[in-house]
């Protein structure tokens, strides 16, 4: 990956399956450093989520 320069912060993204520790863990990608995460505080097994209504209609927030 190129170096991003993200203004000094680190980002860490990651999917939201309900698998919180696998999630920030093994398939997180980070931009800027990497920090440590307390992986011990996160679970290996949530309720999954109810989906969101799909918006098929986006617009900008004035």
């Amino acid at each position: 990956m190129a170096d991003a320069e993200p203004g000094g912060l680190s980002i860490l993204v990651h999917p939201n399956t309900t698998n919180p520790k696998r999630d920030h863990l093994v398939d997180q990608i980070w931009i800027g450093q990497a920090l440590a995460v307390k992986g011990e505080v996160l679970g290996e097994e949530d309720e999954a989520e109810e989906a969101l209504e799909v918006n098929t209609e986006p617009t900008l927030g004035a």
